[in-house]
């Protein structure tokens, strides 16, 4: 797969709200980050899994793609996502980075 199937792949199983799917598209060490602070908001597989777990089974996230920029090994999404907040969309910028056909880094911007 290429850089771009492997973020889309990853959009769908979020969509479907399949964690097991979900997390397969990640690298064990996976690192997310706050764009705005650069900070590290989740490190690791295990605490990828712990943070989304919600989000599937209680909070019914859907994520639409406004618009896509494949460059290299990055994916840059604009999303609109549901389910975070009641009766919001909450706007995003989501910057993939895939090593060796797994997403290694995210840096998020949020509205």
């Amino acid at each position: 797969m290429n850089t771009e199937e492997i973020v889309q792949k990853q959009l769908e199983f979020y969509n479907d709200h399949d964690l097991e799917s979900f997390i397969s598209t990640y690298h064990d060490e996976i690192e997310i980050y706050n764009l705005m602070n650069n900070s590290i908001m989740i490190r690791g597989k295990e605490q990828l899994k712990n943070s989304y777990r919600e989000r599937f089974e209680v909070l019914n996230v859907y994520a639409n793609i406004q618009n896509r920029i494949v460059i290299g090994n990055k994916v840059i999404d604009h999303e609109y996502v549901t389910g975070l907040e009641e009766d919001k969309i909450k706007k995003a910028v989501a910057i993939y980075e895939v090593e060796n056909n797994l997403i290694k880094r995210v840096w998020f911007v949020f509205e």
